[in-house]
């Protein structure tokens, strides 16, 4: 079955011994969790077993991604600073981030762009830690922001909200923005 989860995955070459310690892994880990299974939600034994051997299997594999070129940014933009609440300031590197990778992919350069235009820093630099806080499987972003930032995580959600909707008029007004509605890393998407 490991097997089958690999090729779902799109790997084709798999050492036998590593399927064979995955298995092992896998036998571990379902005895421990053998407990947890409960015939009365409808869920088969196998079916359980199946949707926990696949975490195992893609925790295995790690996450792909493409190299990026070797000569690195061209300038290292300076980080946006943030009131922390308690008056010092607090570093959010999202923004820089996003600027310096503006340069390399167009449609974060249409993304860069667009932010610029409806919100300053400091309000770009929120909506992107919550994005990345969520991505990341926060279940609070908002709190871990407000945490980070010194703002209330209310007022996190409300400046998210009021960007996106920005973001979203200015895609829907402006034919040139329009591929924002389809980024969904920012849920503009319908």
């Amino acid at each position: 079955m490991p097997s089958a989860e690999f090729r779902s995955l799109g790997v084709e070459r798999v050492d036998p011994a590593e399927i064979d310690g995955l298995i092992l892994d896998a036998c571990i880990d379902l005895a421990g969790r053998a407990g947890s299974w409960d015939p009365t939600r409808g869920v088969t034994p196998w079916t359980w077993a199946r949707l926990r051997l696949r975490t195992l299997v893609v925790a295995y594999l790690g996450q792909f991604t493409d190299a990026l070129p070797e000569e690195g940014p061209a300038e290292t933009p300076a980080p946006v600073m943030v009131d922390g609440g308690d008056g010092a300031l607090a570093e959010l590197d999202t923004v820089s981030l996003l600027r310096s990778l503006a340069g390399r992919r167009p449609e974060l350069r249409l993304l860069h762009e667009g932010l610029d235009l409806v919100s300053a820093p400091p309000q770009q630099a929120i909506l992107l830690e919550v994005k990345v806080q969520a991505a990341l499987g926060d279940p609070s972003p908002a709190v871990t922001v407000g945490r980070m930032t010194g703002v209330r995580p209310d007022t996190i959600r409300q400046i998210v909200k009021r960007l996106l909707d920005r973001l979203r008029h200015l895609a829907a007004a402006d034919p040139r923005f329009a591929p924002l509605a389809d980024l969904p890393l920012l849920g503009l998407a319908a």
